[in-house]
């Protein structure tokens, strides 16, 4: 008689595992918002583990290179939604988007001793300027390089624009402010991070989203279950913590890896 509540017990613990929903998503790297190698893979990767576990629903995560993530969920083969995407109207075209996760925009980052103020993009013409190739940059910043404002020397990953940066290769070089502090906290030395700093003026504001296929039928399941999930989140105060942590540090790529 002992025994067989706990078989019972073991039966519908097992059954609800097995028969627990998954979404998989596709993901990149943008530490501290999303990284394979941050805290719960950063900060709008845990949100939305987060929102979808109060939903009853698990997340599988992959990681790919951006282009190959937004390929795969558009597929929506293996694959169900990709995380995360500001709501660009090509993005709002081809997929369903969930309601904000975050905030983001960009900053000009510089060196101290470089005194840099400026009001429009027309105030950048003639400065040499970095850019990541796989970023866009907002509508107001890309269309000043298509009308040739100025022109940007773009590279494959963010840590080189800060050595460039340092090095006077270029004078300004644009990115979130939390993306940039958590990245040259991680891969500069406390003496080469003193040197740089940003600009407060913003530019390019959006808000990231989850995005998933409008061919697979399931998907507007999802994309409700999702974003009920984040409203109750958000109503708990785990959201507002979670944004707490992200100023914490505790979502940095180097935090994770290296402190126990």
């Amino acid at each position: 008689m002992k025994v067989l509540p706990f078989t019972l017990l073991w039966i519908i613990v097992f059954t609800t595992n097995l028969f627990a929903e998954t979404i998989r998503i596709t993901n990149g790297e943008w530490e501290p918002f999303l990284s394979n190698y941050s805290y719960q893979y950063g900060l709008d990767s845990h949100i939305v583990t987060e929102a979808f576990k109060l939903e009853g629903i698990e997340v599988e995560w992959g990681f790919f290179p951006w282009k190959r993530a937004n390929e795969y969920a558009k597929e929506a083969t293996d694959w169900d939604a990709s995380c995360c995407w500001w709501p660009d109207d090509e993005t709002k075209k081809a997929f369903l988007v969930s309601d904000a996760i975050t905030e983001t925009s960009f900053v000009f980052y510089h060196l101290k001793s470089y005194e840099f103020h400026w009001q429009s993009m027309q105030d950048l013409k003639g400065m040499k300027i970095g850019g990541t190739t796989t970023y866009d940059y907002g509508k107001a910043f890309m269309n000043a390089i298509a009308k040739e404002h100025f022109t940007v020397d773009f590279t494959s990953k963010d840590e080189f624009n800060y050595k460039k940066l340092l090095a006077g290769r270029i004078q300004v070089f644009p990115n979130d402010p939390s993306v940039g502090d958590a990245q040259i906290r991680n891969y500069l030395s406390p003496d080469e991070a003193n040197l740089l700093t940003y600009n407060p003026k913003e530019f390019g504001r959006s808000t990231l989203h989850l995005i998933m296929s409008k061919d697979h039928k399931r998907n507007q399941y999802f994309l409700d279950k999702f974003n009920s999930g984040l409203k109750k989140l958000k109503a708990s105060g785990r959201f507002q913590q979670m944004l707490e942590d992200l100023k914490a540090g505790k979502y940095d790529k180097k935090k994770y890896l290296f402190e126990d």
